[in-house]
């Protein structure tokens, strides 16, 4: 099962990347604005979601999820606002390191909500915090859309939360996403002032919502085998390895020995984190 995780994950940061790398061009390019990145991030997520249930997925939706189901989806979509945002203003190495701070909050979360973590699993998550510090020492350059990605990594914690929460005691993974992304598609549909689906049939940004649909989908089910601290800590690392890869070949970024050794630091705390309780 452990295995299953890791490669669903691993995969799934992988085609997230990808995507977040389309859209920084994209946007950059002028070929589409935040509102279109939004919208294109969510689309493909939904069609493969509802495409599942031929292949014998669940759709259950239960009425007393709709308070958690409400405030989610609201939040949902500012996430998604400051997602398109961060790949317009941010270098991709820092949206990963930033977006760090979810894992030690939602540790306080799980443990709350009486998930057992183990003392190595505690320590591995605060190694893992700790490499930000080295990440980010004398390097103003790396800083720039850091309010942002802290700001989305701060929501991060409540959506995830939510979302564990909708699928352990109502709602089943397709039921609770496609409801939520399709009410944030409809808002950024409506917030784009040219109609954003003729994008997808463009070869960038097409594939640009392919690989998120593709991305997402994975991400959703893998909250299904773990608590949400344990699957957003293997999810953030592998995520920051990514970034550090398409940010230095793709986009150039400096900084590269500091941050590999913070991702060695990660690593570290990764493997305590995903020790066998």
């Amino acid at each position: 099962m452990l295995m299953f995780v890791l490669l669903l994950l691993l995969s799934a940061t992988f085609a997230e990347e990808v995507s977040d790398s389309l859209g920084k061009s994209s946007i950059r390019q002028r070929r589409e604005t935040v509102y279109n990145a939004a919208f294109l991030s969510v689309f493909c997520t939904v069609l493969f979601l509802l495409a599942t249930l031929a292949f014998g997925a669940e759709f259950r939706l239960e009425l007393a999820s709709l308070s958690t189901l409400t405030v989610r989806t609201v939040l949902e979509i500012v996430m998604a606002y400051l997602g398109a945002e961060l790949l317009l203003k941010a270098d991709r190495s820092t949206v990963g390191f930033l977006r760090l701070l979810t894992i030690p909050l939602l540790l306080a979360v799980d443990i709350a909500l009486g998930y057992k973590l183990s003392s190595l699993q505690i320590v591995g998550v605060v190694i893992m915090f700790l490499a930000l510090g080295l990440a980010f020492h004398h390097n103003p350059r790396g800083k720039k859309g850091a309010h942002l990605a802290v700001m989305s990594a701060l929501l991060g914690v409540v959506t995830t939360s939510l979302y564990k929460y909708d699928i352990t005691h109502y709602n089943s993974v397709v039921g609770e996403q496609v409801v939520v992304l399709s009410s944030v598609m409809l808002f950024f549909y409506l917030a784009s002032e040219k109609p954003p689906v003729r994008l997808l049939f463009k070869p960038l940004t097409g594939a640009q919502s392919f690989s998120h649909g593709i991305g997402e989908v994975a991400m959703s089910f893998a909250y299904s085998y773990a608590p949400a601290s344990v699957i957003m800590a293997m999810k953030r690392t592998f995520a920051l390895g990514w970034t550090i890869a398409f940010g230095h070949t793709y986009f150039h970024e400096k900084s590269l020995k500091r941050k590999l050794y913070s991702g060695a630091v990660l690593v570290a705390g990764l493997a305590l984190v995903i020790l066998p309780r």
